[in-house]
């Protein structure tokens, strides 16, 4: 029991890090708790499930030459919406890139 309630701190501890460091004024509170409690959850849940789909279609959709494209939307999108956002914002990713992993040009 002991060594299960320091797995799930330390998870806990590992998850909320990035939300420690990011900007004070990025997202309200709730936002970055829904976020970490019920988004990402699910959001981890339908990565591993997109992934497994898309290894399971390689074998037909290779020769077809959907491979990249389908790889693009089943496996790059759903992890980085999963891990490449900051806690509590939804439509941007920390690394200055689109949903795709493409570079979005500095409006600034």
């Amino acid at each position: 029991m002991r060594i299960l309630i320091c797995a799930v701190l330390t998870m806990s501890m590992l998850l909320a890090a990035p939300a420690a460091m990011a900007e004070p004024d990025d997202a309200p509170v709730g936002m970055k708790i829904l976020d970490f409690v019920l988004v990402r959850p699910v959001a981890f849940a339908v990565s591993l499930a997109s992934t497994g789909v898309y290894l399971a279609t390689v074998p037909l959709t290779f020769p077809m030459g959907y491979s990249y494209d389908l790889g693009t939307y089943m496996v790059t999108v759903p992890w980085r919406y999963t891990s490449s956002r900051e806690y509590g914002n939804f439509s941007e990713y920390r690394d200055n890139r689109t949903s795709k992993g493409r570079l979005v040009a500095d409006a600034r």
